[in-house]
């Protein structure tokens, strides 16, 4: 939820494992996330922790509905 207040203009979030937690005890996973029809590989915990650079925010973006789509097949819509 935090990803998608940053970056209002996520189409969709798919993560590719299970998420895990580190040695430092931060949960993440590895993700694939849609912006403007693009592709960016991303690793997403309570931030996002690394991966492709993301595109700047259009100003006045509003979050819009974002499918979520979790590694063991199952998905939901972030409204």
């Amino acid at each position: 939820m935090k990803f998608v207040r940053n970056q209002p203009d996520v189409q969709v979030i798919r993560f590719t494992q299970p998420g895990s937690v580190d040695g430092g005890g931060g949960w993440s996973a590895n993700a694939v996330v849609t912006i403007g029809g693009k592709e960016y590989h991303e690793i997403l915990g309570p931030n996002t922790l690394g991966g492709d650079p993301l595109p700047d925010t259009p100003a006045g973006a509003t979050s819009g509905p974002v499918l979520v789509q979790y590694s063991d097949g199952t998905s939901e819509v972030l409204e």
